[in-house]
């Protein structure tokens, strides 16, 4: 298959490199110190907002990697990470939302320099993924930005007020 045209790898490099902003825009307005903001947990299966800025910090290091072995080795077997299991040992609900956020945007300039340092034809290069199957450098950029825009999304929500029940 061939790799996207330069227009489309443009754009999600784009939209790749202005994720963190987003999702800082869409919490700079809350004060730090408020608890009851940032670890409010409207559904108790998901990440609360400080958590979810603690998970894309560390997400991008995993994706770094991915990519790296991607890049660098012939077809990669790719573990999968539990997400919840990394969100305990690292201590996400306790951890400082502002310092992940820096973090996430400092992560993601790596991420993105990785990828705008490879020929177009690199973007085709294979790689096994756990539980998932061939994935592509391009379909790991694409399946990043929909985890952006899935997390995005949640903090959109969580920022709602709660139903009243009018």
């Amino acid at each position: 298959m061939p790799p996207l045209p330069d227009y489309a790898r443009e754009y999600l490099l784009s939209a790749l490199e202005g994720a963190p902003d987003v999702i800082a825009a869409l919490l700079t307005d809350l004060p730090a110190g408020d608890a009851a903001l940032w670890d409010r947990r409207p559904d108790p299966e998901r990440f609360t907002l400080r958590e979810i800025a603690a998970h894309l910090a560390d997400w991008d290091v995993i994706y770094r990697e991915r990519l790296e072995r991607t890049r660098d080795e012939d077809n990669p077997f790719l573990p999968d990470v539990d997400e919840g299991r990394v969100a305990l040992d690292r201590d996400y609900a306790r951890s400082d939302a502002r310092e992940s956020l820096t973090r996430f945007a400092r992560n993601r300039a790596a991420v993105v320099a990785l990828l705008r340092a490879l020929p177009a034809d690199a973007w085709t290069r294979p790689a096994e993924k756990e539980g998932v199957g061939t994935l592509t450098v391009e379909a790991q950029v694409t399946l990043i930005c929909a985890h952006d825009g899935h997390h995005a999304r949640q903090v959109v929500a969580w920022l709602r007020p709660p139903e009243t029940g009018r």
